[in-house]
C-alpha cells in the first residue's frame, strides 16, 4: 500500500512466493532466508535501476541495503545450488513442447567489474575484433524448447594463472556431464558455436546418447573452415564460402546497454523468398 509520502511499499510477502520458497534448499542461517525472499520480491515489483539502494526503498523497514550486502557477500552459500532447484522447479511447471525436443545450449560471456581484488577478473578480449574488458568470464549451459529459455548451470572462467584454472570446454564438458534432461525429453539436442566444436565434447555427447535409455542425444556445432577431416582435407576444401551479394544486410536499434545497433545478414534466393539467418 502506498504509505504517506505516496510511495509504494510492502509489509509482508505475498503467499504465492512464500509457498514456492518453502521447498527452497536449507543452505541458509539466521534470517537470509526470509531477506532472499524479500530480494527477489523486490526484483519482480521494482522498476528503474535495481540497485540495492533502489531495491530497500519499497521493502519494510527492516530489509535494509546493508542487509542485502550482508547476505550476498556471504560465503557459506551456493548460488548454483539455488539455480539449480529454480531451473528444476520452473522446468516442471511449464508445458513440454509436442515435439519432446530439449535443446541444450552453451555460450560464452563476460561481465565488466572495476574492482581489482577479485581473484576471478580478467583483462583480454574474445578475438581481434572485440574491444578489450576487464571483468569475469563465465560459461553459461541454458535449456530450450518453444518460447522458453532457461539458464541451467553456470562455471566461472579463472585467470589462466590461477591454480585452478580450467578451459571453457572442460568446464562446458562438467557441466554437461551432471546436466540431466527432464522426463518428456526424447530428443536432447547440444548447440553450440565455433569455440565449443571440439572433439572430446563431441565424443561426450555421443558417450550420453549411448548411456541414456530414454533420450536420444545429438549435437549441432558451428564448426570453424580450417578443421581437418579424417582424409586430411580441410573443411574449406569441401564447403564453398557463400559471398555477401547472396545476403541482405538489415539490423535492429541499438539496445540501451549496447554502443551499436545489431546487424544481420539473412540469405535469400530471390527478391521475394528469406530463407536462413546469418549473424
Amino acid at each position: 500500500m502506498p504509505d504517506i509520502k505516496g510511495k509504494w511499499s510492502f509489509t509482508r510477502l505475498p503467499p504465492a512466493i512464500r509457498i514456492l520458497f518453502k521447498g527452497m534448499p536449507g543452505v541458509w542461517r539466521h534470517r537470509h532466508q526470509l531477506i532472499f525472499c524479500w530480494l527477489i520480491v523486490m526484483q519482480i515489483v521494482t522498476s528503474g535501476p535495481r540497485t540495492l539502494a533502489g531495491l530497500s526503498q519499497a521493502a519494510p523497514g527492516f530489509i535494509t541495503e546493508w542487509r542485502f550486502r550482508r547476505l550476498l557477500a556471504a560465503g557459506y552459500w551456493s548460488l548454483k545450488v539455488l539455480l539449480h532447484w529454480f531451473a528444476e522447479e520452473a522446468i516442471k511447471s511449464l508445458p513440454a513442447p509436442e515435439n519432446h525436443v530439449l535443446y541444450v545450449i552453451v555460450d560464452g560471456s563476460q561481465k565488466d567489474k572495476r574492482g581489482l581484488k577479485n581473484p576471478a577478473a580478467q583483462k583480454g578480449r574474445l578475438n581481434e575484433h572485440h574491444s578489450w574488458f576487464f571483468g569475469i568470464k563465465f560459461v553459461v549451459l541454458m535449456v530450450a524448447w518453444e518460447d522458453y529459455r532457461l539458464p541451467v548451470d553456470f562455471q566461472i572462467v579463472l585467470p589462466k594463472g590461477h591454480p585452478d584454472y580450467r578451459k571453457e570446454n572442460e568446464l562446458f564438458r562438467h557441466m554437461l556431464s551432471h546436466f540431466q534432461p527432464p522426463g518428456w525429453a526424447d530428443w536432447v539436442i547440444v548447440v553450440g558455436d565455433a569455440a565449443f566444436a571440439a572433439k572430446d565434447n563431441m565424443k561426450l555427447i555421443q558417450a550420453r546418447d549411448h548411456a541414456d535409455p530414454h533420450s536420444r542425444w545429438g549435437f549441432v556445432f558451428a564448426i570453424a573452415r580450417t578443421w581437418n577431416m579424417a582424409d586430411g582435407k580441410s573443411l574449406k576444401n569441401l564447403v564453398r564460402h557463400t559471398p555477401r551479394s547472396c545476403y541482405r544486410q538489415t539490423w535492429i536499434p541499438r539496445l540501451p546497454d549496447h554502443k551499436r545497433r545489431k546487424t544481420f545478414w539473412p540469405k535469400f534466393y530471390s527478391k521475394r523468398r528469406f530463407t536462413g539467418v546469418s549473424g
